[in-house]
């Protein structure tokens, strides 16, 4: 019996051990993306620290508990996350660097997402997307504050003037000891700049929009729609990073897997401003409309870029999603430009 449990133990050791010797130390090219790269920039600050004065005065308001709470706060504790990073690392070793870029930023841009598995990262990278990720964040069309983009990770597409590649966290992250964000006359106990671009759907845009790097270099199609426009790819594994899909096109293009950036916009919410409300016909503004019941059905829109509205019935009740037009026409037409 105690044989037994010896080799019971034996082959669970012998099976974790080679899980971690199957983890890529280093990020193969077909997941490697523009933008700052680890260890580039190196004073990103814990959450605790931010906690000291933008915390413990007010809940409903505070951004400390709000943040603590929130999804970005736990994007490295999420359980789903780590059941996907594990399949996705079987699927294909080194793929997970991808994944801990967007849920453990501090990980990444610290430089322990290697192994790629995630057992490199600290007790402290659980915090996701943490505070000062976001306050160094500048936008990657270099329009305003040069954030630390090292050639060929340049994430834009180098015209004059630029236009910022925005997705999957490619961030141009600040390199000085200043926080970002919109004000001019905030009164901190730290050094910070006014940063425009924190005003923008473009900062936003740097996250969500997700994209397929390695699908969008090596799949037949690209991982795009059927009559998107060519993807420039190198289609071979272990190609150069230069002629990888994810530096020669805008993230939009290319190995879709999420678009709710995109589609916002190509779609009216993007030209709709707040203070364009009051004009609003009654049922936007309330968000749902009472109708009788009926089966589920989309009214598809008649134009170009227009609001498709679905809807949703329960229990006679009449929902209105206000789902932008498909991303197939950001797809074809908009370079964040609209």
């Amino acid at each position: 019996m105690m044989r037994r449990k010896y080799l019971c133990l034996v082959i669970v050791l012998a099976v974790i051990g080679l899980g971690l010797a199957l983890a890529a130390t280093v990020a193969p090219n077909e997941v490697q993306q523009p933008g700052t790269q680890p260890r580039q920039v190196g004073n990103l600050e814990t959450p605790d620290k931010c906690d000291n004065c933008h915390g413990g005065y007010n809940k409903a308001v505070e951004p400390a508990f709000n943040w603590r709470g929130s999804m970005m706060a736990n994007a490295g504790r999420d359980p789903i996350f780590w059941a996907t990073l594990a399949v996705v690392e079987q699927d294909f070793n080194g793929a997970g660097d991808l994944c801990i870029r967007c849920h453990s930023t501090g990980g990444w841009y610290g430089g322990r997402s290697s192994p790629t598995d995630g057992s490199g990262l600290a007790a402290g990278d659980a915090d996701g997307v943490d505070c000062d990720t976001c306050h160094k964040m500048t936008n990657t069309d270099n329009s305003e504050h040069l954030g630390v983009m090292i050639a060929p990770f340049l994430a834009n597409d180098e015209k004059v003037p630029a236009t910022g590649y925005y997705g999957t966290g490619m961030l141009s992250l600040w390199g000085n000891a200043d926080k970002l964000g919109p004000y001019s006359d905030a009164v901190a106990r730290h050094q910070f700049k006014q940063s425009r671009f924190h005003r923008s759907v473009d900062f936003c845009g740097s996250c969500h929009d997700v994209s397929n790097p390695a699908v969008g270099d090596l799949a037949p199609n690209n991982g795009k729609q059927m009559t998107a426009d060519a993807v420039i790819a190198s289609g071979t594994l272990g190609s150069a990073l230069t002629v990888n899909a994810a530096f020669n096109n805008f993230p939009y293009q290319y190995g879709i897997v999420e678009r709710t950036f995109s589609e916002f916009k190509s779609g009216l919410l993007s030209r709709t401003l707040v203070s364009s409300y009051a004009s609003l016909p009654a049922d936007l503004k309330a968000g749902a409309i009472k109708a009788p019941t009926m089966r589920p059905k989309a009214i598809m829109p008649t134009a170009p870029h227009a609001i498709s509205v679905v809807r949703l019935v329960t229990s006679g009740r009449l929902r209105v999603r206000a789902a932008i037009r498909p991303a197939l026409l950001c797809e074809r037409t908009c370079p964040y430009t609209i």
